[in-house]
């Protein structure tokens, strides 16, 4: 489960990064953007919850690793 909150949590920091449904006068590509102070807010989270989901999994692994050693 953490693995695959994980991957998600990756999934829409990258998309929000990009923001492929945005559009300005001022830049050709969509990544060239502003982004809003709510895409900013979803994208922060993304990236937290990446990061903790990824630090549980790893120590997780590391658990089942040494339990299983013993």
């Amino acid at each position: 489960m953490n693995a695959v909150t994980a991957a998600v949590g990756a999934i829409v920091t990258v998309v929000y990064f990009f923001q492929p449904w945005r559009s300005c006068d001022y830049e050709d590509t969509s990544a060239g953007c502003a982004m809003l102070p709510a895409d900013a807010n979803v994208m922060l989270i993304a990236i937290l919850v990446t990061l903790s989901a990824a630090s549980v999994l790893v120590i997780l692994l590391l658990a089942k690793e040494k339990a299983h050693s013993r």
